[in-house]
């Protein structure tokens, strides 16, 4: 009667545990952003801190890269290892989504407090390689996105770097020019295509249905960081890609990673 009454007792307790959801502790926020725990102790290493960005409600983890002279804030990575998706709905691309430090999206609502501190400008730094092993960078300073009200409206500053500015397109085309775009997703297109996009013989309802992707398309823009991950030999003349067409106009990259970087 014991054992028996031993037994039914364990099996309700494993079933409020499975029903019961979990709830993470988040410690005290470590500092500002990962500059400015970089700045409190240059010994900081490269890992996930928790932090809560001036004028904030609240803290939120993040994943550091300390550098030797500033500590890299990562709100975007994108090399298919961890297989993610980025064809996700406004929401998730609103909150984020992925593994800290591995493929992720950091969150609109965070990037846009992180670009938003008051004495603290930031600007947006790119890494992005191929796979033959090269790499390049683009750098836009200043850097912010607007609050949800204005959809996340991209701000980018001036250029500098060796990838192109791919944010601002190419004159030729039309409609190539990112910078002042909403954020767009498949759910909640913001985007330029009005009724909608031609691609040659063929019509699209959105620069996000065409590229697979949440981002500031236009209509539809160049870069795209968040397009469908492929793998050599098929790299090339893909319509969704992880694309900054002016380091390399048809390929599609190895690599993306998107860095805030607070003075």
């Amino acid at each position: 009667m014991t054992s028996h009454l031993y037994r039914c007792l364990l099996l309700l307790s494993l079933y409020y545990q499975q029903i019961t959801p979990q709830v993470k502790e988040i410690k005290q926020a470590q500092g500002y952003d990962c500059s400015d725990i970089w700045t409190r102790n240059k010994a900081s290493a490269s890992g996930i801190y928790t932090i809560k960005p001036k004028g904030a409600d609240s803290s939120f983890q993040v994943f550091c890269e300390m550098k030797a002279t500033r500590g890299w804030t990562l709100m975007q990575k994108h090399n298919g290892k961890d297989k993610l998706s980025f064809d996700e709905t406004w929401d998730n691309y609103e909150n984020g989504f992925g593994r800290l430090g591995g493929e992720q999206w950091l969150g609109l609502k965070y990037i846009y407090q992180l670009t938003h501190q008051e004495h603290r400008p930031c600007k947006l730094r790119i890494s992005i390689g191929d796979f033959t092993g090269k790499q390049a960078y683009a750098e836009y300073n200043p850097f912010s996105v607007g609050d949800g009200n204005d959809f996340y409206r991209l701000s980018a500053g001036n250029y500098s770097g060796t990838a192109g500015d791919a944010f601002r397109g190419d004159n030729i085309i039309k409609g190539s020019n990112e910078h002042g775009s909403f954020f767009s997703t498949q759910d909640r297109p913001n985007d330029n295509c009005h009724p909608s996009c031609p691609i040659g013989d063929m019509r699209f309802p959105s620069c996000s249905f065409i590229e697979s992707a949440g981002w500031w398309f236009n209509a539809c823009g160049l870069a795209n960081l968040n397009g469908e991950w492929h793998s050599p030999p098929n790299i090339d003349h893909w319509m969704s890609s992880v694309s900054w067409p002016t380091w390399k106009p048809s390929e599609s990259l190895r690599f993306s990673k998107m860095y805030l970087i607070h003075n």
